[in-house]
């Protein structure tokens, strides 16, 4: 073989094998199929909870959260909506964290290194993500027995017997609204923010409170007995 010949099929079979080994890495390359494979979500654990709540006779830790899934990489970031959570432990499957301060209803997200996600979605680049609720009442067990609706427009008259402590929920949807309570009692209003901080209404003979407009608000009533009237 002469000189020409050896070199042209060197260099033919030098191509061909690093063409071999760019594919083989590509495709079976476990690290690299990680860092372009964005980040799976099966299923969070909780999907409803409450970040601290440290109000007066009520302190309740964060929700603690499971997420489950797949290619989660190494630097990972959970956010609530905007809000980064600390991560206790990635387990490559499972992702453990708690939900921050000032966290209110809307998305649970996961992304990876040089991955974003779009505010108020669930989706970006290299990211996963699915809808998280914040209840302020679930945290407590339930301890006043069931949460009561009262939708924006309505009213319910509600019976107490001897001092008692009812849970209620509504939604205002359209423009502004307020929670106006005719009782023969004077009643003890708290009432939640979205993010649960609470604000306490003492003491009130009739009160009108007003409600923040575009979201669900949680709040108890506390009252002796008697039959009140409960309106939005």
């Amino acid at each position: 073989m002469n000189i020409n010949k050896r070199f042209l099929y060197s260099t033919v079979l030098g191509l061909a094998v690093l063409a071999i080994g760019c594919s083989k890495g590509n495709a079976d390359d476990p690290l690299a199929a990680l860092l372009v494979s964005p980040p799976i979500i099966s299923s969070v654990t909780p999907q409803i909870g409450t970040p601290r709540q440290n109000n007066d006779n009520g302190v309740y830790p964060p929700t603690q959260v499971v997420i489950k899934g797949s290619n989660f990489g190494i630097d990972t970031v959970v956010r609530f909506n905007e809000t980064q959570a600390a991560i206790s432990a990635n387990l490559g499957t499972e992702l453990y964290t708690s939900v921050p301060d000032g966290v209110y209803s809307g998305y649970i997200t996961v992304s990876k290194a040089g991955g974003s996600c779009i505010a108020g979605t669930a989706s970006g680049i290299n990211c996963a993500g699915t809808e998280f609720f914040i209840d302020c009442y679930d945290a407590t067990g339930k301890q006043y027995g069931s949460e009561t609706e009262i939708k924006q427009g309505d009213s319910k008259g509600i019976v107490y017997s001897g001092i008692e402590t009812k849970a209620f929920r509504t939604d205002v949807i359209f423009g502004s609204a307020n929670l106006t309570i005719s009782c023969d009692s004077i009643v003890t209003v708290r009432l939640f923010n979205r993010s649960c901080v609470a604000t306490d209404y003492i003491l009130q003979r009739d009160p009108t409170i007003p409600l923040p407009d575009g979201y669900s608000s949680q709040f108890y009533v506390t009252a002796g007995s008697a039959t009140c009237t409960l309106k939005i």
